[in-house]
């Protein structure tokens, strides 16, 4: 029992290495192999020596008693040993010259010698015939040999084609032409017949062209490519024509899926609003394949096909987010996808910041150098970084801002990208100088009183100075009094964004209020207590002394600080007396107090 097989496994058999070449090519071409069947019921070419009723068993047409017209080979010759000039092939293969490639086996199967068996599948009227395949084969379309006799080129034919798994499929209104004057993909032109009639007898004729044989053809729905045709059935419903089917030979076309090619982008990566072409290349090509491009803009996830663009032509495309680019290769219901080219949309966007948006970023000359926050895109040769005024420096790759040297103001600081797809941002900082002042009324003071408040700006800062000096560290006030005699350096630091400082040196002298004692005893031979008197006169200078009585009159006067009133010719009492000097800082004082005298 012989195996059913697949066109191309049986084609490979008999083209063997012309297959294989033509695979290489990635050509869509359509094989042709020649059917063995069987079934044909009439013998209507005649061969080898004699009367055509010899060796025929019916007229290709209706034809009448005298004239019955048949076909012949090129090894007939009539009684009167006359050949024609052209004939069929004696091997009974007939190569279509409508269509390359295509080719007929005449004869039953298992006939060696075809002119000599029946080779006419023969329906005179109305009525059907079967042909039936030995080696059910799968292909794409069923063509037959074929041409009427008395035809009519009306559409009264039906094909039924069988597969093996019983299913069937049904092609209706088939035209076959008639074997003179038609026009319809002819497949071999005979250009002779002979007369198996009796007048005259066994005569022979020849033409320029018919009688003509055709290649008629017999779609298969794509559904069906990979079913086994096991049978040809074909019904006809007109009396008048002849209808005689010589061969079968089958047509395998997207038996398998295509070849898919290769996809590529002269531009993979596009800045916005630009454009790319994609090539498609090693396709498997031809009429019976067709394209498809298709594109994703979620990774590949769900594809959309490209309106309009079915060929396999260049695809320009101008994508505005990032897309992936295929092409489904089709032959019938066998298709394949090429590999995906994806196209990059390229950012034309920069941003640039030196703070934190939405504040504006404000910096001040102690900052020496600020870099950006952040800036995009980076590491991008062609960045320049510019800023709007010459009081503010940037450095034009880095973006770093010379702060120290800066002017108060406003700025605005550019960030521009040239390539690969030219961007701009733009962004403001404040710049901020704060001076700082402070300065006291006086340099030196003496261990006495209060400095008062220093005059400072601006307001809201701290004073702070080196251990050994009294200062109030939000107002500045010196407390003299418990202060330790030395020089000082005082510091003052403003509040706010940009802090600033001022100092000021003072000086304290170690002087102390001048002390009197309040009560004295006249010879008392304690001296501390025996006269009113200055006792710790340290730096005094331009020292005068008065004491009064309770009246107010002068009793006595001096300028020697070490020098004291005694109340010797006083009697006991209060008095009152005023010291006028100089301090230590030489600044004038008076000094008012009073005193008991004891006796």
């Amino acid at each position: 029992m012989k195996k059913p097989s697949t066109c191309f496994g049986y084609l490979l058999g008999v083209l063997g290495s012309l297959f294989l070449h033509s695979a290489a090519m990635a050509q869509a071409s359509t094989i042709y192999v020649p059917a063995e069947v069987t079934g044909y019921t009439e013998d209507v070419i005649a061969d080898g020596v004699g009367p055509v009723a010899n060796s025929t068993t019916a007229a290709f047409d209706r034809g009448n008693g005298a004239v019955r017209w048949c076909l012949a080979d090129t090894t007939f010759v009539n009684p009167a040993g006359v050949r024609p000039l052209f004939a069929l092939s004696p091997t009974g293969i007939v190569r279509s010259r409508t269509t390359p490639g295509m080719y007929f086996k005449l004869g039953s199967s298992g006939n060696p010698t075809p002119s000599a068996g029946r080779n006419s599948l023969r329906i005179d009227g109305a009525g059907t015939g079967t042909l039936t395949l030995t080696r059910p084969q799968s292909c794409s379309e069923v063509i037959v040999l074929a041409a009427e006799g008395n035809g009519t080129n009306s559409t009264d034919k039906t094909f039924t084609v069988r597969f093996t798994d019983g299913t069937l499929q049904v092609v209706p209104g088939i035209i076959v032409p008639d074997w003179y004057g038609g026009t319809i993909t002819p497949a071999i032109y005979v250009r002779s017949r002979v007369n198996r009639g009796t007048t005259p007898a066994d005569g022979v004729e020849n033409n320029n062209q018919d009688p003509t044989l055709y290649e008629v053809h017999i779609p298969l729905s794509p559904t069906n490519y990979t079913k086994l045709v096991q049978s040809v059935t074909v019904f006809k419903t007109l009396t008048d024509p002849v209808l005689n089917i010589m061969a079968v030979s089958l047509g395998a076309t997207c038996l398998t899926a295509p070849a898919p090619g290769q996809t590529a982008a002269n531009n993979q990566t596009i800045c916005p609003g630009g454009s790319a072409t994609i090539s498609l290349t090693g396709s498997t090509i031809g009429g019976n394949i067709t394209y498809q491009w298709q594109s994703s803009t979620d990774g590949g996830v769900t594809w959309t096909d490209v309106a309009g663009a079915t060929t396999r032509a260049s695809l320009t495309v101008q994508p505005t987010v990032n897309t992936s680019y295929r092409v489904r290769v089709a032959c019938g219901i066998q298709s394949s996808f090429s590999n995906v080219t994806l196209v990059t949309i390229l950012p034309n966007t920069a941003t640039l910041a030196y703070g934190t948006p939405p504040e504006v970023p404000t910096f001040c000359p102690q900052q020496g150098t600020v870099l950006p926050l952040s800036f995009t895109p980076m590491n991008n040769a062609s960045g320049r970084f510019t800023s709007s005024s010459p009081g503010l420096t940037v450095n034009p790759t880095t973006g770093a801002l010379n702060v120290a040297t800066a002017t108060t103001g406003t700025y605005t600081i550019t960030y521009t990208v040239t390539a690969p797809c030219p961007a701009t941002a733009s962004t403001t900082v404040n710049i901020i100088r704060t001076e700082a002042s402070l300065a006291y009324a006086e340099t030196v003071f003496c261990r006495t009183g209060s400095s008062g408040a220093p005059a400072f700006t601006p307001a809201g800062g701290t004073f702070a100075s080196t251990p050994g000096l009294s200062i109030n560290a939000s107002t500045g006030v010196i407390d003299l009094a418990t202060s330790t005699a030395g020089t000082y350096n005082i510091t003052y630091t403003s509040a706010g964004l940009c802090p600033a400082s001022a100092a000021a040196s003072v000086r304290i002298k170690s002087d102390a209020l001048p002390v009197f004692p309040n009560v004295i005893v006249p010879n008392s031979p304690n001296a501390r207590n025996s006269s009113l008197h200055l006792e710790f006169p340290s730096e005094v200078t331009n020292y005068r002394m008065f004491v009064f009585n309770r009246w107010g009159r002068r009793l006595w006067e001096s300028t020697n600080p070490n020098e004291g009133w005694t109340a010797e010719s006083t009697s006991g009492g209060t008095y009152y007396y005023r010291v006028d000097y100089n301090d230590c800082a030489g600044r004038p004082q008076t000094y008012k107090g009073w005193v008991d005298v004891i006796k």
